[in-house]
């Protein structure tokens, strides 16, 4: 970034676009940090454009003295300034409390992997690459409101619910009922042939998939598992459902999705709660799935012939940490072949004795074998033979709720 530019009055003889705010009433406030007076006037033209309030400042240092007296909906903060670099003042920003949940989306021409990593680090929300383009520009703003709203609602929303679980059960049933209500139909994907069993061993759980159309010729399989089966857990699978159709799209990669959601959940999740998942996304001209777990268990790719392939990826879990390592892996398939994600419920003993590693090892095995024998079966009942054999060598106990999703390519 060069040097701030100077002082004097612009030559068009218009007024200096970083001074003061703009007055537009009741809409999202958004705070412009950048050293850069024609990156401001541009980025201010954008946004006025569509009524946002702006305020904005030339420096970190000035930057950090206006937020002592103000709040507000998001930070647009360029990462190169020659009095204190935008990573160090979002690290400032985030040691105030209130400003938690405020989105910081970094503005930079860098577009190495370590600078955006440094980014996410300290604080930051996602980041724009310059020179910005204005549709991405609005695009990102828009969507980061509006997950700051849900987090605002989902949090309060918890609060109160939790105070009323223990004398009002029917709540329970509401919250069962709008879990169901976001788990989606494989007939909504029709041209793609998929089948799922969710079987909830709790009224509210925490288990989730989606099944997502990311572009003509791409899409996208998600399982996820949030821990805890609370009235809490129940919203945050609502907020991994938005946060899901946000960062899941034909441009990102499967690492890029799961970095995003992990930056998102690591704002809102307790100290003590996570998320576990598994994605895959699907390319039918390239006949390739890209494959990425974190903390979660390993797909299962079933040849034509019914031998079951496990992927053994690794990864660790979303919410818990700022950064996050997740393998990655691209997977040639082929017509007829199955790919299933699961939870781990699935793979769980009743015996409480045989938990662990060795526990799951004979899980894998048992849904493996179960898997070779339903082969000749057309998907769905493939799915529905393998839960319910399971469950039945489980002593017919469901300890833990069950996903089952099961693509054919």
């Amino acid at each position: 970034m060069r040097p701030s530019d100077s002082p004097a009055a612009d030559p068009t003889g218009r007024p200096d676009p970083t001074q003061g705010d703009s007055a537009s009433s009741g809409s999202p406030r958004i705070f412009l940090i950048d050293d850069d007076r024609t990156a401001i006037a541009l980025v201010k033209n954008i946004l006025q454009k569509r009524n946002y309030q702006i305020a904005s400042a030339r420096s970190g240092r000035e930057a950090l003295e206006r937020l002592r007296n103000t709040k507000p909906d998001l930070i647009l903060l360029d990462c190169l300034m020659p009095d204190m670099e935008g990573f160090e003042v979002c690290r400032l920003i985030r040691q105030k409390k209130s400003f938690d949940d405020v989105p910081i989306l970094f503005m930079t021409s860098l577009s190495e992997a370590g600078e955006k990593a440094r980014g996410f680090a300290v604080g930051g929300t996602d980041y724009l690459i310059k020179p910005v383009d204005p549709l991405e520009l609005l695009a990102r703003i828009q969507t980061h409101l509006k997950l700051a709203s849900i987090r605002s609602a989902l949090r309060r929303q918890a609060r109160e619910l939790e105070t009323l679980v223990k004398s009002q059960t029917q709540r329970l049933e509401q919250v069962h009922h709008g879990q169901q209500q976001l788990l989606v139909a494989p007939e909504s994907v029709p041209e793609i042939q998929t089948a799922v069993r969710f079987q909830a061993a709790h009224e509210a759980g925490g288990d989730f998939y989606d099944i997502l159309r990311l572009g003509e010729h791409q899409y996208g399989f998600l399982v996820a598992d949030v821990s805890g089966h609370d009235l809490g857990t129940a919203y945050l699978t609502g907020a991994l459902k938005a946060l899901t159709v946000s960062f899941t799209n034909e441009t990102l990669s499967v690492q890029e999705t799961f970095f995003m959601l992990n930056n998102a959940l690591n704002k809102f999740l307790e100290t003590s709660q996570y998320a576990t998942a598994c994605y895959a996304k699907y390319h039918p001209l390239r006949q390739e799935v890209d494959l990425i777990c974190a903390g979660h268990p390993s797909p299962l790719l079933q040849s034509m012939d019914g031998s079951v392939h496990p992927q053994d990826l690794i990864g660790d879990v979303l919410g818990m940490f700022g950064i996050v390592q997740c393998e990655q892996r691209t997977l040639p398939v082929q017509p007829g072949e199955r790919l299933f994600l699961y939870t781990d419920g699935l793979i769980e003993p009743a015996d409480a004795s045989r938990t662990g590693p060795a526990g799951r090892e004979e899980g894998i095995r048992l849904l493996s074998d179960a898997l070779r024998i339903s082969r000749s079966l057309p998907l769905k009942q493939a799915v529905d033979f393998v839960v319910d054999d399971l469950i039945q060598k489980n002593q017919g106990v469901v300890g833990d709720d069950i996903v089952l999703l099961g693509i054919e390519f």
